[in-house]
């Protein structure tokens, strides 16, 4: 993906053509174009693209893609199943339900801080592996309850296998599967999972998964192979665990690099904080209904999702269709991908100011470009569960700064440099993970942080 945005960067035009093998590729490198582009969401639709990206992943039956990418063109009147889904999805995230998976993913962080394992401050440690095995657990548990698959050492390596070869997977579907099971990593670590997701969605333990699971369950059974319904799950948990991870990777890293920033956040946090005791320790209660007033902190998870941006937003055109107007109208061709580049949206001086291309943690605390703003799409392809990450990344921050300190082995914080060369996630992990020690902060042994509703 890195490819796409290299171009967006280099040209900064509102759209640049190109043919690769016999596709028209359409990269969108400025905010006004964008916008001209996302008024026509159904003739240049991005739930097209993911409903073949989708299938072209888990690899599906012809009659489970066949309902799953029904009613997406650009004239079609009837209902979809991928719509369904989103609404669905949106209905349980703006109810009472999201509000109770948020507060639920919160104590999650607190109970797991309690039993966590912190190897011993002259131990280094690996921070892009340890923050990975620890989002993992925590966002499987509040996804699919504590008897998760995801606790066990083979699934959670099946899943990287799977991640890792994503877009290897969507670009040789074409191939039959005894090739591609043989040349492709993750298409083994992709089966694994999909036998561990079956056996847990026909399980008792489904009961403990979120609403969002369980009514994404009901859907696939009405309408998919009964096989391709823990396929399609493989989907869910990528698109749960594949950015969620790596912003949390960055968020730690820039915030404990800068320690001014580290201090502005530890304060904002002790003031949304009250204290009792047992006698034996002091209890610290960090007020979830002011979470979200701890401005910084929520404010340095968007700039990470602005300033480590690797993705592109991905369309396809599904008729004949003009956009523009001037000698700025261009004519996009049906069959045709449109790509914006998230970087070079993410970069543009005129709309983000001379500091486009540096990391400022309180650049959203205050009126923001958010139609520039594509670190968890907008439009009709805005993440459905942009809130519920940034609250599960921002609790976890919470409590991880309020306990630790964390210094880099070789004395001094260097960039670690990105490549988002081979992932379809929208944020890239690091290229060579720092090694740190990590410390209780002094005066914190006898000290138990928690939330508090």
């Amino acid at each position: 993906m890195q490819y796409w945005n290299d171009i967006g960067l280099t040209w900064r035009k509102p759209m640049v053509k190109l043919s690769l093998f016999g596709t028209r590729i359409y990269i969108i490198g400025s905010v006004e174009m964008m916008a001209k582009i996302q008024r026509q969401p159904r003739a240049i639709s991005s739930r097209s693209w993911f409903a073949k990206f989708v299938c072209s992943l888990v690899g599906c039956s012809p009659r489970s893609m066949g309902n799953f990418q029904a009613h997406l063109g650009a004239t079609s009147t009837g209902d979809s199943m991928l719509l369904e889904g989103v609404r669905a999805t949106k209905r349980i995230l703006n109810s009472k339900a999201g509000t109770d998976m948020n507060h639920n993913a919160a104590h999650l962080v607190s109970e797991r801080f309690k039993c966590m394992e912190i190897p011993r401050e002259t131990v280094p440690v690996d921070l892009f592996a340890w923050i990975s095995r620890e989002m993992l657990q925590l966002v499987s548990d509040s996804a699919y309850g504590h008897n998760n698959p995801f606790w066990k050492p083979e699934i959670e390596k099946a899943f990287w296998e799977f991640e890792e070869s994503t877009l290897a997977l969507c670009t040789t579907s074409f191939l039959p599967d005894f090739i591609r099971s043989r040349v492709i990593r993750g298409f083994q670590g992709r089966e694994i999972l999909v036998k561990a997701l079956d056996r847990y969605l026909n399980s008792t333990s489904r009961r403990e998964g979120s609403p969002i699971v369980n009514t994404h369950f009901t859907l696939f059974k009405a309408s998919l192979d009964e096989s391709d319904v823990p396929r399609f799950e493989c989907a869910n948990a990528l698109g749960s665990f594949a950015n969620t991870i790596p912003t949390s990777f960055w968020a730690l890293y820039h915030i404990f690099s800068d320690q001014r920033l580290l201090a502005d956040i530890r304060r904002q946090i002790d003031v949304i904080t009250t204290s009792t005791h047992d006698g034996a320790k002091t209890i610290k209660h960090i007020d979830l209904r002011r979470l979200k007033s701890a401005t910084v902190l929520f404010s340095a998870v968007e700039e990470v999702s602005r300033f480590r941006a690797v993705g592109v937003g991905v369309r396809v055109v599904t008729e004949d269709t003009f956009v523009g107007e001037g000698e700025h109208q261009y004519l996009l061709k049906k069959g045709g991908w449109v790509l914006i580049a998230n970087r070079a949206l993410h970069s543009d001086r005129a709309v983000w100011g001379d500091d486009a291309d540096q990391f400022r943690a309180g650049r959203f605390c205050g009126k923001t470009p958010h139609l520039s703003f594509r670190g968890f799409g907008n439009g009709a392809s805005a993440c459905c569960g942009k809130n519920f990450a940034e609250y599960h990344i921002a609790a976890f921050m919470a409590i991880m700064v309020m306990r630790y300190d964390i210094a880099p082995v070789e004395g001094a914080w260097k960039e670690p440099g990105q490549d988002g060369r081979d992932t379809a996630a929208q944020v890239a992990g690091p290229v060579k993970s720092p090694r740190v020690y990590m410390r209780p902060r002094e005066g914190s042994q006898a000290v138990e942080w928690n939330f508090q509703d």
